[in-house]
């Protein structure tokens, strides 16, 4: 998370909002605001597969990978401690310690999550200049504070209370999904020492059974096995177990052939949606304040609005034609210049001879080509009006 910001494809940040351009760079490619629908087909195939772990695995992402849990990890030192008491000299500017760490950190991911909006480059460049202007200081200021915040004080009551995904997760378990859990069916082993209570950080007890609060970030598991090995017990009296003390996995049933499924389904959608990308991005209207005309020649003169964008990640140039069978026509322009990710609207005037009068199908082609190479042929179709002669 810290580091794909400053990994570039193509000149531009692997993954990347630019709110300004309107466009999210992602990995090489360039989607224009109006391309919400890729945005749609990632967000469906991440929601099924986060689904079909959780089924799997339970609260494997809350425990291990939640930047939440990772972040709180790493500031465990602004809790009073709950375990073995540290040495006499750090006992007194431990938390005060934890408390300058959590405030750095904060200011750390408060400005990677500014990262993906702005090139980390200019962040450093504007920050190092004292220029970060009142909208990107302000915006790091109050993310950073919200941030210290949640890891100083919140921390994983936000798991237990707040989190939507924390409360979809428990409807999702069934018989076989893996859990931190007590075995009950080895009560006598425990000698109460409460070891597995004071280390969890939402405060419950592993041996009341499995609760919404919990994690599943092992950390009682951790504090019992030390205590089982000194009495020469088995380690596993807290332990993972798939749905209950003794259940057995059983990764095919009907829950995870429905939910895989319906990731590859949303895999295969994204695939397509992503394949089916165009380049050059083409709309023809018929210009509404250009009367088609007779020429003194015969020929017809119409106008169309065309609006042309570049959906590639470089320049490119596009050449406009329009065809009619048994027709020569010539347009201008005839070719357009495009910049990266740039819209351009342009009226083009075509010229046609040799068609009776009335209204003719006709085929507008735009191809964008980079240098020699040919990136993309668009054809629409449009009509041209050849006017009656006076």
């Amino acid at each position: 998370m810290l580091g794909l910001p400053f990994v570039r494809v193509g000149g531009e940040s692997a993954l990347r909002l630019d709110v300004p351009a309107g466009r999210l760079h992602a990995f090489g490619a360039s989607f224009a605001i109006d391309e919400a629908f890729v945005v749609l087909a990632v967000t469906l195939l991440v929601t099924a597969a986060f689904l079909l772990v959780t089924l799997l695995y339970g609260r494997v992402w809350c425990g291990w990978a939640c930047p939440q849990t990772v972040l709180g990890d790493l500031t465990r030192w602004v809790e009073p401690h709950r375990g073995k008491a540290p040495p006499r000299g750090l006992r007194r500017w431990r938390r005060p310690a934890g408390f300058a760490l959590t405030a750095l950190l904060s200011a750390l991911v408060a400005a990677n999550l500014l990262w993906y909006l702005v090139p980390p480059q200019e962040f450093l460049a504007r920050l190092a200049g004292g220029g970060l202007g009142p909208v990107l200081g302000g915006a790091w200021a109050v993310t950073g504070g919200l941030l210290f915040l949640d890891l100083a004080f919140l921390r994983a009551d936000f798991c237990a209370t707040a989190c939507p995904y924390a409360k979809l997760q428990g409807v999702l378990f069934d018989r076989h999904t893996l859990v931190v859990a007590y075995d009950t069916r080895r009560a006598a082993d425990c000698v109460d020492c409460g070891a597995c209570v004071r280390v969890c950080p939402t405060g419950i007890d592993i041996r009341e059974g499995l609760q919404m609060e919990c994690i599943a970030c092992a950390a009682c598991i951790d504090a019992c096995q030390p205590i089982m090995a000194r009495l020469r017990r088995a380690p596993d009296l807290v332990g993972y177990f798939h749905g209950e003390p003794g259940g057995r996995a059983k990764p095919v049933r009907a829950g995870t052939l429905a939910l895989g499924a319906a990731t590859l389904g949303a895999l295969v959608l994204v695939a397509s949606v992503v394949a089916g990308r165009h380049a050059l991005d083409v709309v023809v209207m018929s210009d509404a304040v250009f009367t088609p005309r007779r020429t003194p020649d015969g020929g017809a003169v119409n106008a169309y609005s065309v609006a042309l964008e570049n959906r590639a990640r470089g320049p490119i140039t596009v050449a406009l034609a329009l065809t009619a069978e048994g027709a020569e026509v010539s347009v201008k322009p005839e070719h357009v210049a495009l910049g990266p990710g740039e819209r351009r609207q342009v009226r083009l005037v075509a010229s046609a001879h040799g068609l009776p009068p009335g209204r003719v199908a006709a085929e507008l082609v735009g191809e964008a080509r980079d240098g020699a190479v040919l990136l993309e042929r668009r054809a629409l179709p449009v009509s041209l009006v050849v006017p009656e002669a006076r």
